[in-house]
């Protein structure tokens, strides 16, 4: 990928789903540190020491699943909190997710077939949370430990 790059037919290179391990190896070895991380992160999936460690070396992160406390992990600890806030920004559940997400400076990737929704998801371009929100999303998403993806390959409990 560095050769690509060098070559002018990459203008950045990205890895998806490093860990700590993989980060610190490839800061080792690597000329060109990845300017992004892509992986599953939402309040029960934060990644905090890996979050940590990516900003420590400007390594954004991009987040798929950004949604899966509202699309997958119901119930749970956020539930009431996100419907609270939906209510108080006259927003969906799911942009509060995405805007948690943007106001940490993490990328939410999400997706739709449906034009509408997309259309939808630009409201969160018209709030921001605050950090107390921000906090308490977190706070209350470490509650319960969830991943919607690549389940087989990590154990039960594992929030790496």
């Amino acid at each position: 990928m560095e050769k690509l790059q060098e070559a002018g037919l990459a203008k950045s290179i990205g890895v998806s789903n490093f860990y700590p391990p993989h980060i610190k190896a490839i800061l080792k070895t690597a000329k060109v540190k990845p300017s992004m991380n892509q992986l599953e992160f939402h309040p029960y999936l934060q990644h905090h020491e890996l979050i940590t460690l990516q900003k420590e070396h400007g390594i954004a992160t991009a987040a798929y699943g950004p949604q899966v406390p509202i699309t997958k992990a119901k119930p749970g600890p956020v539930d009431d909190y996100l419907e609270a806030l939906a209510i108080k920004y006259g927003v969906s559940e799911g942009d509060i997710l995405l805007r948690w997400c943007i106001d940490q400076d993490i990328v939410a990737i999400t997706t739709s077939s449906k034009e509408q929704r997309l259309s939808d998801y630009l409201r969160t371009t018209k709030f921001k949370l605050t950090p107390q929100e921000i906090q308490r999303i977190g706070d209350l998403g470490d509650q319960k430990h969830y991943r919607a993806f690549w389940t087989k390959n990590f154990a039960a409990d594992d929030r790496s």
